[in-house]
């Protein structure tokens, strides 16, 4: 047998339907934020290990081989006085540099000029000619430094006219 149901009862009904409505509408409203600080940590947890990355790479040491060919500077003021020079133009030297992460990774975008200076010659000793041997000058960025070199020195050759 059923019974009918009284004011009583239908009026407990709605308020346990509403309760339950109210309840899913509270878990809907805790998941949506549970999701929220979800996605904050994720995000702070990427922004930390990008932090973590840049530091330990701006931090720790790499070395790299390179060559280059080594460019004689001033030749033309020196023949411009009546001399002519000879020497090796395709001399390449081998070199290491060594730095930190972030600058030797900035190396391969411009690389690195090895260079001689004829400027430092005193032409008034040369009557002849004469063989002077000239260092080599690496022009390396800041926080870099050559750590080995195939050679210290070209050889250059000046014959008066």
């Amino acid at each position: 047998m059923s019974r009918k149901k009284s004011k009583y009862d239908i009026a407990s009904d709605d308020k346990t339907e509403e309760s339950a409505k109210q309840n899913v509408s509270n878990k809907d409203e805790v998941s949506k934020k549970a999701k929220q600080l979800n996605m904050v940590i994720g995000i702070f947890s990427v922004i930390c290990a990008l932090a973590i990355w840049l530091y330990a790479s701006a931090i720790s040491e790499t070395e790299i081989k390179l060559q280059s060919y080594v460019n004689v500077t001033h030749t033309i003021d020196v023949e411009s006085k009546g001399y002519s020079i000879e020497y090796n133009d395709k001399l390449k030297v081998n070199f290491t540099v060594t730095g930190k992460v972030l600058s030797v990774s900035q190396i391969s975008d411009k690389g690195i000029r090895v260079s001689a200076d004829l400027s430092a010659i005193n032409l008034s000793e040369v009557t002849t000619n004469k063989t002077v041997q000239l260092p080599l000058v690496f022009d390396l960025p800041e926080g870099v430094v050559c750590s080995e070199k195939s050679q210290e020195y070209i050889e250059i050759t000046i014959i008066k006219k």
